[in-house]
């Protein structure tokens, strides 16, 4: 795993998974075999060119998640500017 420092719990992180994929989420907890998730999106080109933060399962009322952790490639801390987006998106919290 490509980590810097240990995660901390509610911590936004992205993920890169095996498929090319990258999801961001909020970061519950990690076990030899699966990497736990809150509220996963990812990033999704809007119609006017720009870039938005969208849910990863458009269709699951799931707002927690297990992935595999053998279909992840890496995950981190996600950059600031991102994670404060993602909040923002995700949550009725409006940062300034």
């Amino acid at each position: 795993m490509l980590l810097d420092k240990p995660v901390k719990q509610g911590s936004t992180v992205s993920i890169k998974l095996t498929s090319g994929e990258e999801i961001l989420g909020c970061y519950v907890s990690e076990s030899d075999t699966q990497l736990v998730l809150e509220k996963p999106a990812t990033i999704s080109a809007t119609p006017d060119g720009k870039m938005g933060i969208i849910p990863w399962m458009m269709t699951s009322r799931a707002t927690k998640i297990s992935l595999n952790m053998s279909t992840v490639v890496a995950f981190a801390i996600t950059e600031d500017e991102i994670a404060k987006a993602y909040t923002q998106s995700t949550s009725v919290i409006k940062l300034a």
